[in-house]
């Protein structure tokens, strides 16, 4: 179960946990507010920053309970015509410690890892890009991330790499050689990397893939303006990206 929590607010929960469980504080305490600080009631030594908004996020992660105790000042403004002006602030709050808390500092905060999201998210971090995809699109983007006209140029550089990353695997040196029967140069069943694979239907597969490939997008960004959306482009560049890099894996191995 994860708690949505900062490294901060994971320490000062581990903080009153522990505070509770040396005696130093009961479970039920009271925070006196001096400005935007708090300061804890009947605790013994000192303890971390406290502000409304960190006992707030403990409250909405079902670490503690909370009520406001909320002071009303009222003050009259004018002489000749006087107004009554009223201000609430609150004053303090009283918060108790829930068993989830308990369990939760125990458990290290066991929210789940979410490490894996920058993995879904390669063009997040240059390095997983191929260099030449690197060069030619990312400084395009540059020049705006949102807008669609520029993600389809990216996109349309990224498709020519690809073609132009297979044309250099062939050995092929006519820029007139493309879409199928360029795949088919590549791996058909006389290919450059037809020796690359250990059964005919793998070789298939991957020239079924990079032949749709070229059908489904190459050809949709040679003949029109796609202006895709962000991130319909940015997953294109990132497909493209693993292309290349299979691509440039089985050239590597020994035929």
């Amino acid at each position: 179960m994860g708690y949505n929590l900062t490294e901060d607010r994971q320490d000062l929960a581990r903080w009153l946990v522990g505070a509770v469980r040396d005696g130093r504080m009961r479970e039920e305490f009271l925070v006196s507010w001096l400005q935007d600080e708090g300061a804890i009631m009947d605790v013994s030594g000192e303890h971390p920053p406290i502000t409304k908004g960190a006992l707030d996020a403990l409250e909405a992660a079902g670490l503690i309970v909370a009520e406001a105790n909320i002071e009303t000042k009222i003050s009259t403004v004018g002489r000749k015509n006087p107004k009554i002006r009223q201000r609430q602030r609150e004053s303090s709050r009283r918060c108790t410690l829930k068993g989830r808390a308990f369990a939760a500092v125990d458990s290290d905060f066991d929210a789940p890892d979410s490490g894996f999201v920058r993995h879904l998210t390669p063009m997040a971090e240059e390095t997983n890009l191929d260099p030449e995809l690197k060069q030619r699109c990312l400084p395009m983007l540059g020049a705006g991330s949102a807008d669609p006209a520029l993600w389809d140029s990216a996109a349309r550089v990224a498709l020519v790499v690809l073609e132009e990353r297979l044309r250099r695997v062939a050995a092929i040196t006519d820029p007139n050689r493309t879409g199928r029967h360029l795949v088919n140069d590549v791996f058909g069943g006389k290919g450059r990397l037809a020796d690359r694979f250990e059964s005919e239907s793998e070789r298939n597969g991957y020239r079924d893939l990079y032949a749709g490939v070229v059908g489904v997008f190459r050809n949709r960004y040679a003949h029109r303006l796609v202006d895709p959306e962000p991130e319909d482009g940015g997953a294109l560049i990132v497909f493209v990206n693993l292309l290349l890099k299979m691509t440039d894996d089985l050239a590597l191995e020994d035929g």
